[in-house]
């Protein structure tokens, strides 16, 4: 059976939902640093975008968070969608919920003009999904500022492929 996914403006979060999903950020990310969920239900900085998929009580089982950003090369800005606290339920891995989910995420921001989707994660788990790594993606403060080279993988949304020279993302990985 396939599952509903639920798309959710941050801005539609109410108490209770919160709660929900930093129960679910919680369970999921257990390395010390991830002690932020706790408190908020995202890691570096929010994001306005959501989907959950949800089990027969309601109960959200699956997540993947969507920042709108952009990155620069050579002059030029390309949007992206930058993928973030992906995550399922130990109790409900292994049904292909976060391939689903990305297609209709990828789907969404296409329509919407975004170039490329971005994440940090494991090659293993994201490639089935369109996924490549790249070693070009600079992250920091643009120009002459401090940078830093990050580990990406890259889903093309548009048909543009990913440049060949060094792409900056500014501020914070996400």
């Amino acid at each position: 059976m396939k599952p509903d996914i639920e798309y959710l403006p941050d801005d539609s979060i109410d108490p209770a939902l919160d709660q929900e999903l930093r129960n679910l950020l919680t369970m999921c990310f257990t390395q010390p640093h991830d002690v932020v969920f706790r408190d908020r239900r995202y890691f570096c900085e929010p994001y306005p975008n959501r989907w959950v998929i949800r089990n027969e009580q309601c109960a959200v089982v699956a997540h993947i968070g969507v920042h709108e950003k952009a990155v620069e090369v050579d002059g030029e800005r390309l949007r992206i969608g930058g993928i973030a606290e992906v995550c399922v339920h130990p109790d409900y891995r292994g049904r292909g919920y976060v391939r689903t989910m990305l297609r209709c995420i990828h789907a969404w921001l296409a329509e919407r003009g975004f170039v490329f989707s971005v994440l940090f994660g494991r090659p293993c788990l994201y490639e089935s999904s369109g996924y490549f790594q790249v070693a070009n993606l600079f992250h920091g403060s643009f120009p002459g500022g401090e940078r830093t080279q990050v580990n990406a993988m890259v889903r093309e949304l548009s048909g543009k492929p990913w440049p060949a020279s060094e792409v900056h993302l500014p501020g914070p990985k996400f």
